[in-house]
């Protein structure tokens, strides 16, 4: 167990990872700053939000340093460490998760980045964190990223389903990073391609299957457990019942193995990833975080993801092919300003055909994200689990049925919304 913030030592982080070396952090700072820092201490600033993370143990803290004129420097930083409990990072696979991230902030987002750089887009795409210092070794992992809460960014109430303002700039931010793969595909297929192999599939897998059976079979009887309280003896109960079957994981796999246009996609693009800045209380800009889950994949798998953990049957009944078309518009433009052609790539008709088709592997992701994100904090999950094995996820996350109407709504209307449209 990490110890607390009344027992750290704040001369040194090597009781948080041994990857913490005094070196380190100078060798971090000094680039940071882009000047000589030696390391001096650090300083606990809080916690995330109980029930916020799984895979990682997170905490903010500040890294102070001083140069060789005696001026003392530091940086605010979010800090994620590998658990130290051994049970929890086995069994959550957490090694590959990191591996996954670390490749992606100090090898895929700079090659996009450095591509971008090189066009005469009028938008650029730097809704990104800055990446302060990683270390991979499988068993004392370290992301350690810039704290832009500094800068007035902030998460929205997981559990509240998002308005069309911040769905608006969430898409927005989602269509752009996307449009970054399709340019660079297009303009440096080699590049883009080596970049796509350093990142890898850590969820929908055939080597996973045994890994996530169990849970898949749970989730499963969650969904269709909230679709018999809320619409008994309807189509949307049939329907779910079919889908909520294990032969939609290897669906999901197949979805993900479609890489005819595939782009860098996030993975797991809900609410609690995305961080938004206001004026005058009006959402003006989103940032994304946690890439643990990216891959290379179908940009509509990002987008049902996104719509399906984090919006509401009202706003999209009201919005949602505007939201399609927004989408689209955001990308297309983007695409464009990068200096190739929409139409020619990706264009209109194709994206509606992936829709159709990948839809349903946002819903069948919302049948895990749905009881967790309605989960209240007071009731999320003791990662502190006794010994040095690894155990099936199913005997750590012991989720039931959905509690409240509210949330078996959610998830309901989930289905609701894949069966009106045609997706499954």
């Amino acid at each position: 167990m990490a110890p607390s913030a009344s027992e750290e030592n704040y001369s040194t982080l090597t009781q948080v990872s041994p990857a913490l070396t005094d070196e380190k952090l100078s060798g971090a700072l000094t680039d940071w700053f882009d000047e000589n820092i030696t390391f001096t201490r650090w300083e606990y600033v809080g916690e995330i939000g109980k029930g916020d993370s799984y895979l990682s143990e997170v905490r903010r803290i500040r890294i102070h340093g001083v140069n060789r004129y005696g001026v003392n420097k530091h940086v605010q930083v979010i800090l994620k460490t590998i658990p130290q409990n051994t049970c929890r990072r086995l069994s959550f696979r957490s090694d590959e998760f990191f591996k996954n991230e670390i490749a992606f902030y100090t090898k895929v987002l700079p090659a996009l980045l450095n591509f971008q750089s090189k066009t005469n887009v009028k938008e650029h795409f730097d809704h990104h964190v800055k990446i302060f210092l990683t270390h991979c070794d499988g068993l004392h992992d370290v992301i350690c990223l810039q704290d832009i809460s500094l800068q007035g960014y902030r998460n929205i109430v997981r559990q509240q389903s998002i308005d069309i303002e911040h769905c608006k700039i969430t898409i927005k931010t989602l269509a752009q990073f996307h449009a970054l793969s399709f340019a660079m595909r297009d303009q440096e297929p080699e590049e883009f391609y080596k970049i796509c192999n350093a990142v890898s599939e850590t969820y929908c897998d055939l080597r996973l299957w045994n890994w996530y059976k169990r849970f898949w079979n749970r989730i499963c009887k969650i969904a269709i457990d909230a679709v018999e309280k809320e619409y008994p003896d309807s189509i949307y109960l049939k329907k779910v019942k079919d889908f909520a079957v294990p032969q939609t994981y290897f669906k999901m796999i197949y979805a993900i193995k479609d890489k005819k246009n595939a782009v860098i996609s996030h993975g797991d693009p809900w609410t609690n990833n995305f961080l938004y800045r206001y004026k005058n209380n009006d959402v003006t800009s989103a940032k994304i975080i946690d890439f643990q889950l990216t891959r290379y994949s179908s940009p509509v798998l990002d987008l049902s993801y996104f719509v399906y953990n984090s919006t509401g049957q009202e706003l999209r009944q009201q919005y949602y092919n505007d939201l399609l078309k927004y989408y689209y518009e955001v990308l297309s433009t983007q695409i464009k300003g990068m200096g190739s052609d929409p139409v020619r790539i990706y264009p209109w008709d194709v994206f509606m055909d992936e829709v159709k088709r990948y839809s349903c592997f946002g819903l069948g992701s919302s049948f895990e994200m749905t009881p967790l994100i309605v989960l209240d904090p007071e009731d999320a999950i003791d990662l502190e689990i006794e010994g040095n094995k690894e155990v099936n996820i199913d005997d750590i996350w012991k989720l039931g049925p959905i509690k409240t109407k509210e949330g078996r709504q959610r998830a309901a209307d989930n289905v609701v919304h894949c069966v009106d449209n045609g997706y499954i």
